[in-house]
């Protein structure tokens, strides 16, 4: 089997150096912002020099970490090989692109519900994340959670909102039996949230994976070059590595999603611009100077519905960040740079999804897929339709989706477009696999109804 190779660079050896070294400096001569004691404290005791709620992290407290993730001793090390399959993820939004209407709502528990419907029948969206806030409810993230346990296939979550809601969310992924990580992002520049830091330690305590992905946009939370950019989206991961190492003793997955802002128009954070693509490559390559893999905000579009726009921009940053070595993409599904969800786009993406891991995996070459018999057989000026060999590999040679259809002129018919294919397809999905009944056993509905109702009284209270 010969898969692509990841050989994608826009750095130099010399330029991840000088990149490296400018992040120690930010770290070790700036600092981060950690409005927490508990923290503070667990940092200062690996190394860093705390002052107030400011800590500086020097490269001799930091580079014993580094030298951990280069040998490999943990989760996330790079493993050297091609990426082989790339899978979708559902980023949570906070409205919903309504097709019907051209217009967008703010999401509901329908939309959660019919999410996990939708997502359980598409095979490259690998887990059901709720797909917006639902804004009629309280307590958004906790009832998510328990719609996603009860009636979803597929494991999945939503971000944790308050340091109230995250005790429930974690009783309920202890009757669950699962794992639940907790997303702690910096505030660029260079700071942490006192609440963020709170449910991180929430996390921590209780075994809990903690994750990270500074989103850093040029211009206005870091340097508008692109360099200045990853050298400050460079320094917070390591920030964070460092201060998740220090909370858990595990070494987190390299996650940078920087970002340029349109400086000169709408002050827009851009999730399309061929930015992404460079972003893309050469967070893959920092990751893989600290010997983790990387995931990026690449596969994103700034286009506000499915058109020719999102589909250049998508596939675009996600091959050039694929084959710099990354193995996850940003959110998908989403309309814009988080303007919304949309149910279409999502189906979509599940769909060029499918076509890149195709591509992906490459061919096989041998004495059997060459055909040398099959070719003498035809000889000069012959065809291949009625040959063995043409059955036995033609479903293996070549890749089919209905929404993709190779397809001819029919006079007098309209011409129906991917888009209206697409949202046809996540209704029929949505109808087939929606249902109110849950997926686990009644004892386990039971426990997830009373942590939820403990924790809504606990709010009325």
């Amino acid at each position: 089997m010969n898969q692509i190779q990841a050989n994608i660079r826009v750095l130099s050896d010399d330029e991840i150096v000088r990149i490296h070294n400018t992040s120690m400096r930010i770290l070790s001569e700036i600092g981060l912002h950690v409005p927490n004691e508990i923290v503070c404290g667990m940092a200062q005791k690996l190394g860093a020099k705390v002052d107030g709620e400011t800590v500086r992290i020097p490269a001799e407290a930091l580079e014993p970490i580094l030298a951990l993730a280069r040998a490999g001793d943990h989760a996330f090390a790079a493993s050297g090989q091609t990426v082989r399959k790339i899978s979708g993820n559902v980023s949570t939004q906070i409205f919903v692109f309504d097709e019907q209407t051209g217009t967008r709502r703010q999401g509901t528990m329908q939309d959660v519900r019919d999410g996990i419907a939708l997502i359980e029948g598409l095979p490259n969206i690998a887990r059901s994340n709720a797909v917006v806030m639902p804004s009629d409810v309280p307590m958004p993230d906790l009832l998510s959670f328990r719609e996603i346990y009860k009636h979803a296939r597929k494991d999945g979550g939503t971000y944790i909102l308050s340091d109230r809601s995250a005790p429930y969310i974690l009783q309920m992924a202890q009757v669950m039996g699962r794992t639940v990580s907790y997303l702690l992002d910096t505030v660029s520049p260079l700071g942490f949230t006192r609440e963020s830091l709170e449910i991180a330690l929430q996390f921590a305590a209780a075994g809990m994976p903690l994750d990270m992905t500074p989103l850093v946009m040029a211009g206005s939370t870091a340097p508008v070059t692109l360099a200045g950019a990853l050298a400050q989206q460079n320094a917070e991961v390591l920030g964070s590595l460092f201060i998740i190492y220090a909370m858990t003793g595990k070494i987190a997955k390299y996650v940078g999603s920087a970002h340029s802002n349109d400086l000169m128009h709408s002050m827009m954070c851009s999730f399309g611009s061929p930015n992404q693509a460079l972003f893309g490559i050469a967070t893959a390559q920092m990751a893989a100077f600290y010997g983790l893999t990387s995931g990026s905000n690449s596969g994103l579009t700034d286009a506000l519905y499915p058109d020719f726009q999102a589909g250049f921009e998508k596939s675009f940053s996600a091959v050039c960040s694929v084959l710099a070595g990354s193995d996850a993409i940003g959110g998908q599904g989403i309309v814009g740079a988080d303007q919304g969800f949309s149910f279409a786009q999502l189906v979509l993406d599940d769909a060029w999804l499918d076509a890149f891991n195709y591509t992906l995996q490459g061919f096989t070459v041998d004495e059997d897929t060459l055909g040398f018999e099959s070719i003498e057989e035809v000889g000069i000026g012959g065809n291949f339709l009625s040959e063995w060999h043409t059955v036995e590999y033609m479903r293996a040679s070549w890749w089919k989706h209905d929404l993709f259809p190779r397809q001819t002129f029919q006079d007098g018919e309209p011409i129906q477009t991917a888009r209206q294919r697409a949202q046809e397809r996540a209704q029929a999905i949505i109808a087939e696999n929606r249902t109110d009944e849950p997926v686990i056993d009644g004892a386990q509905c039971a426990m997830l109804d009373k942590i939820v109702q403990d924790a809504l009284d606990h709010l009325d209270a």
